[in-house]
């Protein structure tokens, strides 16, 4: 066992509904399977670089309210999270918990929607080539 992560012969088609298939590579790039209910609180940490969601975060919390602290650049950490996920799973896992939880995510919803402005923004021709749709709903295009 690695820190409260470890390996299961459960197959995918046992696992109950509440469970989403994710990929970060904040878990040394692994791949597996998030439990979505129970959830107490989330919150979403992007980062303004060339990539959507690739080195963005969703904290997730099963215990208590997340803690936000101001970092020793001025930017904000989450504390006492139970995991932390990269990648473009996050919004598969909001998408879950707000099924499976009750949480509010309008504050992620926000900022995901900020980011992604900022992409298309920033980055158009990479934001075309991702989403030749022009304006999307990315909730939407994640279902």
């Amino acid at each position: 066992m690695l820190g409260g992560h470890y390996p299961t012969k459960i197959k995918k088609e046992d696992l109950p509904e509440d469970f989403v298939e994710f990929h970060s590579r904040s878990i040394w790039y692994m791949y597996g399977y998030l439990k979505t209910s129970d959830v107490i609180d989330v919150g979403y940490k992007p980062f303004k670089i060339n990539h959507l969601f690739k080195d963005d975060y969703i904290y997730i919390s099963y215990k208590e309210k997340l803690k936000i602290k101001e970092n020793e650049w001025g930017s904000y950490d989450y504390e006492n999270y139970d995991l932390c996920i990269s990648g473009n799973s996050i919004i598969p896992i909001l998408l879950s918990i707000e099924k499976y939880s009750n949480v509010d995510t309008t504050e992620v919803r926000n900022k995901i929607l900020d980011k992604v402005k900022w992409f298309k923004e920033e980055y158009p021709d990479d934001y075309e080539r991702n989403f030749d749709k022009g304006d999307i709903d990315i909730f939407e295009y994640y279902k």
